[in-house]
C-alpha cells in the first residue's frame, strides 16, 4: 500500500472515528440507538467534562489537561487550571506582579467596620437598631445621603438588601411620615437600593431538597439578575435558626464564603444576640455560634446600648482585617437614634470610651449634681420634655420632675 493510500485512510478513518483523534465536540454517539439509562449518563458526564475543558482551556489560553508534565521552560509562564481540580498554581512573583497597580487596601464601605471584597457580621440584641443601621449604609452604597464621618471609598453601586425582619406594611411605617408615604418620600431611598422581602409559598418548587437549598438558591440567582454588587441579609438567625450547632454555623458561614467569592461581591450579614449584662463590654462571646462566624467572617462589628439615654447607641469594632485608627478596644462611636423627615436613622455624636455606656443607670453622686441639674434646665430651654430628658441623661423620668419642682427658694436642687 502506498504513502498515499495510507494518508486516505487515515482520514477516512478519522471522519468515521472522529472521537478517536480528539476533534470531536462529544463522545461518539451511535445513530438512531437508544442507549440505555447507565449508558446515557456516561455520555452526559463525558459531554459535561469536555465542556469544563473546553471553557477553561479558553479563558486560561493553555489547556493543562492535556499537558502530562510540566517542564522547567514552561514555569514562568505557568498558570495551571483544570476543571477536575481544587487548585490554582502560578509562580509567586506572578502574584506579586498582578498585584502592581491595585490598591493596597481594600476600599471602605462602612469605614474600616466593613471593607470591599468582605463578609461582615453585625451584631446587637434586639431591638437595639442594627437594621436602622444597616439600612442607612445599604443607602450610602446605593448613592443615598452618607453617613457621616463614616467613609465610603467606592462609586455609588446597586444593593441587595434581603429584609426578613419587616413586611411591607412595618417598613412603609418606618420610612414614612405620620404613617402615610408622602411626595416628599419619593427622593428617601436610591433606586439602586433594591428591597428584596421572602414571598410566601405554599409549597417548594420542583428539584428542591429542602428550604435551605431553595433559600441560598434564591439569593445567587437574584444577585446575578439584579447585577449587584453589595449584599445585606437581614437576619442571619432567618437563614439558620440553630446558630448554636457549631455544624449549622459552618455550613451557612461556609455558604456565604463561596457566595461572596463565586459572584464576587461584599457581603453585611446582621445577627441578633441574647440580652447580656449590662455593666460588661461587648464581646465576641455574645453572638450565638460566635466562634464559627468568626472564623469564617472577615470583619464584625457590634451595636450596644447605653446608660446614657435610650436613643443613645455605640458601635464598636469586634474584629477587622487591618489596624483601625482609633483604639477599638476602648474608643467607640456614639451615635443617636431618630427621624430627619421620613427617614428613620442615626446621626454621629462623637467617638467615646466604651466605659461611658456600660453600667447602671444610677442616681447622680453628691458631687454630680450640680453639673446634672444644669444639664436638666439645658434640656427644658430646648424644648425637650421631661421623658425625653429622662431618656438622654439615662434617668427615670420622676427623678427629673423632682429635679424640676424641688428647688427651694434660693434655686439650689434637693437631694435626686
Amino acid at each position: 500500500m502506498s504513502e498515499d493510500d495510507d494518508k486516505w485512510e487515515e482520514e477516512q478513518t478519522a471522519e468515521r472515528y472522529p472521537w478517536l483523534y480528539g476533534v470531536a465536540e462529544t463522545p461518539y454517539e451511535p445513530p438512531g440507538h437508544q442507549l440505555s439509562p447507565h449508558h446515557q449518563k456516561i455520555l452526559d458526564l463525558e459531554r459535561a467534562k469536555l465542556a469544563a475543558r473546553r471553557e477553561v482551556a479558553e479563558e486560561h489560553g493553555e489547556d493543562y489537561h492535556n499537558l502530562d508534565e510540566l517542564t522547567d521552560e514552561k514555569l514562568p509562564t505557568l498558570n495551571f487550571r483544570r476543571y477536575d481540580n481544587l487548585f490554582l498554581a502560578r509562580p509567586a512573583m506572578a502574584f506579586l506582579k498582578q498585584a502592581k497597580g491595585k490598591p493596597k487596601r481594600e476600599r471602605r464601605l462602612f469605614s474600616n467596620f466593613w471593607l470591599e471584597g468582605e463578609l461582615c457580621v453585625l451584631f446587637a440584641e434586639t431591638g437595639c437598631g442594627k437594621s436602622v443601621l444597616a439600612m442607612q449604609i445599604a443607602r450610602a452604597l446605593a448613592g443615598g445621603k452618607r453617613f457621616e464621618p463614616f467613609e465610603v471609598d467606592v462609586e455609588p453601586a446597586r444593593v441587595a438588601y434581603f429584609d426578613f425582619e419587616m413586611n411591607d406594611e412595618q417598613f412603609t411605617k418606618r420610612y414614612s411620615s405620620n404613617d402615610e408615604p408622602s411626595q416628599e418620600d419619593d427622593d428617601l431611598f436610591p433606586d439602586g437600593l433594591i428591597r428584596c422581602p421572602p414571598q410566601m409559598l405554599r409549597e417548594l418548587p420542583p428539584g428542591f431538597e429542602d428550604n435551605y437549598d431553595f433559600l441560598i438558591s434564591s439569593i445567587v440567582n437574584l444577585v446575578e439578575y439584579l447585577g449587584v454588587r453589595f449584599v445585606i441579609i437581614d437576619n442571619l438567625t432567618w437563614l439558620s435558626p440553630n446558630l448554636e450547632s457549631s455544624r449549622a454555623a459552618q455550613r451557612l458561614m461556609q455558604t456565604l464564603a463561596n457566595l461572596k467569592n463565586g459572584l464576587g461581591v461584599s457581603i453585611l450579614v446582621l445577627a441578633h444576640t441574647p440580652k447580656r449584662f449590662s455593666r460588661s463590654p461587648i464581646l465576641i462571646a455574645h453572638l450565638h455560634g460566635s466562634k464559627m462566624l468568626s472564623n469564617f467572617a472577615e470583619s464584625m462589628f457590634a451595636m450596644g446600648t447605653s446608660r446614657r439615654g435610650n436613643r443613645i447607641r455605640y458601635i464598636k469594632a469586634i474584629k477587622y482585617r487591618y489596624s483601625p485608627d482609633r483604639d477599638t478596644e476602648t474608643e467607640v462611636a456614639t451615635v443617636r437614634i431618630g427621624k430627619e423627615g421620613s427617614f428613620l436613622g442615626f446621626t454621629f455624636e462623637n467617638f467615646t470610651d466604651e466605659r461611658s455606656h456600660v453600667g447602671w443607670r444610677h442616681r447622680e453622686t453628691s458631687a454630680a449634681r450640680p453639673e446634672f441639674v444644669r444639664k436638666v434646665e439645658e434640656l427644658v430651654l430646648r424644648q425637650f420634655t421631661q421623658r425625653e430628658i429622662a431618656d438622654e441623661l439615662g434617668v427615670s423620668q420622676t427623678t427629673i420632675n423632682r429635679c424640676l419642682k424641688g428647688k427651694n427658694e434660693e434655686g439650689s436642687p434637693v437631694s435626686l
